[in-house]
């Protein structure tokens, strides 16, 4: 491995989270509107609604390149947990969920977040986002204070590309000046990140925080600390 210039970071599932979890935030919002469900209930219909999104977007369907866009898919699954947990009339309730879940207030930072982000800036090694997330994700990283730490960030929101396609980690690489064999790119997806960092030349890191990831050969940690050891850069 060549060493190391710049690092790149997905969002959502590396860097921060809805609080207290996506099933959390879903039953607390469904009781306040008069649907008694448990987290756990949720997340028990989660495997077959994120099996479906595997399927949309390997066909090649897509969710944040507009708002309108992301409105619309997040609708459909937030209408198909409801239709999995046998809600028989959710009236207005997947409009009720994503207005929570564009709530800049939904998110926290994971507890190894910005320790790994001050780690690395203290090496001198320059910063990016790479993210499938609509453009108010700028303002989220300004809500969670942790803007300052990236030199630039790459949005499928502002530029009409999604991960796992190589040119929006082109465009974060020319965005830093790096070269794709001295980059790498941190994420929890292995389409998304690993896979698609790996075929536009880039080091994928895969976060597998609890141990459930499924194998491949990529870089692994399970804490964001452990970025300046596994990439050499300690």
């Amino acid at each position: 491995m060549s060493p190391i210039r710049a690092v790149f970071f997905d969002v959502g599932g590396t860097l921060a989270y809805p609080h207290p979890s996506f099933h959390g935030v879903i039953a607390r919002v469904l009781g306040e509107h008069g649907v008694v469900v448990s987290g756990e209930q949720v997340r028990a219909v989660e495997p077959r609604v994120w099996e479906a999104v595997e399927a949309y977007q390997r066909q090649g369907g897509y969710f944040t390149r507009s708002d309108d866009e992301s409105r619309q898919f997040w609708y459909w699954i937030y209408q198909t947990i409801l239709e999995l947990l046998g809600v028989p009339d959710p009236r207005d309730l997947p409009q009720r969920l994503y207005g929570e879940f564009v709530r800049h207030e939904t998110y926290r930072l994971y507890p190894d977040s910005l320790p790994a982000l001050r780690a690395l800036q203290a090496r001198g090694v320059p910063l990016g986002v790479i993210s499938n997330w609509e453009e108010w994700l700028e303002q989220l990283l300004l809500h969670l204070d942790i803007r300052d730490y990236f030199a630039s960030t790459t949005i499928s929101g502002t530029t009409g590309i999604e991960k796992p396609d190589p040119r929006i980690f082109a465009l974060a690489l020319d965005s830093l000046g790096a070269a794709p064999g001295e980059a790498a790119h941190v994420g929890d997806s292995v389409r998304h990140d690993c896979e698609g960092a790996r075929a536009a030349g880039l080091v994928p890191v895969l976060i597998d925080r609890t141990g459930q990831q499924p194998p491949g050969d990529y870089l692994r940690v399970a804490d964001l600390t452990h970025l300046p050891a596994v990439l050499d850069l300690a």
